[in-house]
């Protein structure tokens, strides 16, 4: 369960840094039809396979907000880069 946690924060942040918050929604869609049947295969109750997927659609989002975060981050900092401020120099 953890491996899965992690593993949908690391994919929401890569989404993050390329894609609109759109993306979350069919994704987190084909995460709950993916759910219940794999949560059937490996002896998990419905429910319980619905609660990892919701903490996994959670995981999701919070990996997406900080991958968001890191490109305006990363823009913020280039931009400052390219329009450097001019130095005033003492006369």
């Amino acid at each position: 369960m953890t491996a899965f946690l992690i593993f949908s924060f690391l994919v929401g942040a890569v989404l993050g840094q390329r894609f609109r918050v759109l993306v979350l929604v069919p994704l987190t869609f084909v995460m709950l039809l993916a759910a219940v049947p794999v949560g059937l295969m490996i002896g998990l109750t419905v429910i319980e396979s619905l609660k990892g997927m919701v903490f996994a659609a959670i995981a999701l989002q919070g990996g997406y907000l900080f991958g968001s975060g890191a490109r305006f981050g990363l823009a913020a900092a280039r931009t400052g880069r390219v329009f450097a401020r001019p130095v005033k120099s003492a006369r």
